[in-house]
């Protein structure tokens, strides 16, 4: 369940990052969210990209101690397990993926299947896709 974003309706207003960061870290810290909403500046005017996990399963497959997992709808991170080597986050084409402070592996989750992101997008920018192959 990958999400689609329509970047030509996005306003940029960076609720998503909010919502991303507020149930994750407990904080509104755009930062800190798992899908990163960029901003570009050109003579033509704005561009605004985006940076999310596009469940490529990269992640899964660099991690040595198969601390990541997808259960076919999103990517799972098992902190148990995970030993902070960062060799997912060498691995992810979309640099979504980063160390805590705990050195623990985080990406996004698709927040247990509800999406916060997807949620408080005024615009429905962002959307799910149906399913992880």
């Amino acid at each position: 369940m990958p999400l689609r974003l329509k970047l030509s309706d996005c306003t940029g207003c960076k609720l998503c990052e909010l919502a991303c960061s507020a149930v994750h870290e407990g904080a509104f810290n755009p930062e800190k969210a798992r899908l990163k909403i960029i901003h570009q500046y050109t003579e033509e005017g704005i561009r605004i990209a985006s940076r999310h996990c596009i469940f490529c399963k990269k992640c899964e497959e660099a991690c040595p101690v198969g601390a990541i997992s997808n259960n076919g709808r999103w990517m799972i991170v098992d902190h148990q397990i995970c030993i902070g080597c960062g060799d997912c986050v060498r691995a992810c084409p979309k640099n979504v993926i980063y160390l805590n402070k705990d050195r623990k592996s985080i990406i996004c989750d698709l927040c247990g299947g509800s999406p916060k992101c997807v949620e408080w997008c005024p615009k429905s920018v962002i959307t799910l896709k149906e399913k992880v192959s």
